[in-house]
C-alpha cells in the first residue's frame, strides 16, 4: 500500500450505499475501502499516512471542456470580468494601468470584458482605447472568447484596415459612415488575430518558460479541486508544451486533448487517433465549430437576436462542410467534438452526425456537442437517439445570464441549458466552464446547475435545474464518459484510478448559495498529492 487516507467521509458514487471513512492506494488505483481500522491495518513500512481530519472525498473531478493552455497564457492580463468594471472608464483606466508597466509596443492583454455589463452597453472601440494607448497595441477578449477589441496600432500591425474583407464565419465591425474598422472583430476575424499573436509569443518564450506556463495552469486547476481537464484548442505547438510539462514532470492533472480541425493536418498525417498516449496525456477528438459565441450573440439562430449584432448569427462553416469533415474524421476514427450554440448550428451538428451514425445509434466514437445552449426540445430528441454526449457550462447563467436574456428575450431564454431535460432524455453530460471564458471555479458550477441564477437574480428555466447529486456527477461520472475514462474514473471503486477531490464540507449538506464558500482541501492524483490547502 502506498497511501491511506483516513478520518475522512468517502463518497464513492458508484451506485451503492455503502459509507467508508478511509481509502488506500497502490500503483496509482484504489485497493481499499472501508472504516479507518479495517484500512489502517493494511498500512505497511513505507506506507504513507495522511489525515483527511473529517473531509469529503469525492471522485477526483474532471473538467470535460476548458482552454487551459490560453487560461495559462492569459493569467497575467488584465480582468476585465463584471466584478472588475462596470463602465467603460473602469475599462480604460485598467488598460492604462497596464502600459504605465510596460515599455512602448508591446501587447497589452485584457480579457472576459462584456459589452452588457457596462453602463454604456457597448464594445470598446478603437478611439476608445487609442486614448489611453497610443504607443501600445491593445486586444481585449470578449468574455465568449469570440469576439475582440483593438486600438489602432494593433489594428494596424494587424493588417486590418477599410479595405479588410471578413473570412468566413467572421465579422470585422466597420463604421457605417466612414468605412474604417472599430476594433471590434468577431469569431474568425478575432481567432486569426488572435493565433498569430498566441503563437508568435509562445514561440518567443523559451523551453522552459513554456513549461513554467502550463505547469503553473494545471496547478491553478488542481487548487479547484481538478484531476483532469480536456483542453478544447489544441495545436501542434500546445501539444508539443503539454509533452515537454509531461517529460518534465510538471503536469500535475491529467489532459485529454481537443485537436482544433484548422490545426490538425500533422495529427491527421500521422495517423495518431482519439485515444493515443498515456493516462497523463492523451489525444481526445477533432475539434470544430459550426457556429459562433452564445454571449457575443453570434452564436446561429433560427430566431434573430434582439440586440447587436442582431440577424441570426454566424455559421463558421456551411452544412455541406460540416457533414464532410464529420465522415472524413469518423473514416479516420476520430472522436468529433463540435462546437454549436445556437439551434440553427445544433441542427447542422446533428445532420453532420447523422450522416454517419444514421438517426439511431450507439455512437461508438463518442462524437459531442460542445455547449449545446440552445438544444431545443426536437433537437434534443434527436441527439438522444444518436447517443450524443453534451459538454456544458452551467457557469455561465451567473456569468452571463442576464446578457441571454437580453439577446434572446425572458421565453427563449428560460429553454437556453436544458439540463435536466438531457438527463430525462440518456444524454450524457460533462461539466465544465469554458475558461476563460467563465470562472474556472467547478463550486460556481455546482451551484449554478442547481440554481440557474443570473446576476440580476432571475432563474431561466426553473425547471431544468439539477439536483446536487446530480450536479455533482456532472463533473465525476459524466465528464468521464464523454472521454472513455468511466472504466478508470468517475467513481471510487477497487481497481479504478486513485483521483480524488477533497472538500472540507458536503456541497450536498449546505445551502446552494453557500457551495462557493466551501473550501478545497486537497487534489489526489493516482493516490498522490498534487496540490493541498497551504
Amino acid at each position: 500500500m502506498d497511501a491511506i487516507f483516513y478520518n475522512g467521509k468517502i463518497n464513492t458514487f458508484d451506485g451503492s450505499a455503502a459509507e467508508y471513512t478511509a481509502v488506500g492506494a497502490a500503483n496509482g488505483r484504489v485497493t481499499a475501502l472501508g472504516s479507518d481500522d479495517e484500512v489502517r491495518r493494511l498500512k505497511g513500512s513505507k506506507t504513507e499516512t495522511i489525515d483527511l481530519k473529517g473531509a469529503t472525498v469525492f471522485p477526483g473531478f474532471m473538467e470535460a471542456h476548458n482552454h487551459l493552455m490560453i487560461y495559462g497564457y492569459l493569467i497575467d492580463g488584465i480582468d476585465l470580468s463584471a466584478v472588475k468594471v462596470a463602465r467603460m472608464d473602469d475599462v480604460l483606466s485598467r488598460v492604462k494601468a497596464a502600459t504605465e508597466k510596460h515599455p512602448p509596443g508591446t501587447w497589452i492583454k485584457g480579457s472576459r470584458y462584456a459589452e452588457y455589463f457596462l453602463a454604456e452597453n457597448r464594445h470598446p472601440t478603437r478611439e476608445d482605447l487609442d486614448q489611453v494607448s497610443p504607443r501600445h497595441p491593445v486586444i481585449l477578449y470578449h468574455t465568449s472568447f469570440h469576439a475582440c477589441a483593438l486600438n489602432s496600432l494593433a489594428l494596424e500591425m494587424s493588417g486590418i484596415n477599410r479595405e479588410t474583407v471578413a473570412p468566413q464565419g467572421g465579422i470585422v465591425e466597420k463604421n457605417p459612415v466612414s468605412g474604417e474598422p472599430t476594433g471590434v472583430l468577431h469569431d474568425n476575424a478575432m481567432t486569426n488575430v488572435f493565433n498569430s499573436l498566441f503563437f508568435d509569443d509562445l514561440a518567443a518564450m523559451t523551453r522552459q518558460q513554456r513549461i513554467a506556463l502550463c505547469s503553473a495552469a494545471t496547478e491553478s486547476f488542481a487548487s479547484m479541486g481538478f484531476v483532469f481537464a480536456a483542453d478544447a484548442m489544441v495545436s501542434p505547438q500546445t501539444l508539443e508544451i503539454y509533452q515537454d510539462t509531461r517529460a518534465a514532470g510538471k503536469l500535475n492533472i491529467r489532459i485529454y486533448t481537443m485537436n482544433h480541425d484548422i490545426m490538425a493536418e500533422s495529427l491527421i498525417a500521422s495517423r495518431i487517433k482519439t485515444g493515443f498516449g498515456c493516462p497523463q496525456l492523451r489525444i481526445g477528438p477533432i475539434k470544430i465549430f459550426a457556429d459562433g459565441g452564445m454571449s457575443n450573440r453570434t452564436a446561429a439562430v433560427g430566431t434573430p437576436y434582439l440586440t447587436p449584432p442582431n440577424g441570426h448569427g454566424l455559421k463558421i462553416q456551411t452544412r455541406e462542410a460540416l457533414i464532410e469533415k464529420v465522415k472524413s474524421y469518423s473514416d479516420l476514427g476520430y472522436q468529433v467534438a463540435i462546437h454549436a450554440q445556437g439551434d440553427a448550428g445544433i441542427s447542422d451538428t446533428l445532420d453532420a452526425f447523422e450522416a454517419v451514425l444514421g438517426p439511431r445509434s450507439k455512437n461508438p466514437l463518442r462524437h459531442r456537442i460542445e455547449h449545446g445552449g440552445c438544444l431545443y426540445p426536437e433537437l434534443l430528441k434527436r441527439a438522444a437517439a444518436m447517443n450524443i454526449p453534451v459538454a456544458i457550462q452551467p457557469v455561465f447563467f451567473s456569468e452571463l445570464g442576464d446578457g441571454f436574456v437580453e439577446a434572446f428575450g425572458p421565453e427563449l431564454a428560460r429553454g437556453l441549458y436544458p439540463f435536466k431535460s438531457m438527463m430525462q432524455a440518456g444524454i450524457k453530460v460533462g461539466g465544465s466552464s469554458d475558461c476563460p471564458v467563465a470562472s474556472l471555479d467547478p463550486r460556481l458550477g455546482l451551484r449554478d446547475a442547481i440554481l440557474r441564477q443570473t446576476p440580476a437574480g432571475l432563474t431561466l428555466g426553473p425547471q431544468e435545474a439539477l439536483t446536487p447529486v446530480e450536479a455533482l456527477r456532472i463533473y465525476t461520472g459524466g465528464s468521464a464518459y464523454l472521454s472513455f475514462d468511466e472504466n478508470d474514473n468517475g467513481s471510487i471503486e477497487l481497481g479504478k484510478r486513485a483521483d480524488f477531490t477533497v472538500m472540507g464540507e458536503d456541497p450536498r449538506r449546505v445551502s446552494p448559495q453557500d457551495i462557493p464558500q466551501i473550501p478545497f482541501t486537497m487534489t489526489v492524483v493516482d493516490g498522490k498529492i498534487v496540490w493541498s490547502d497551504p
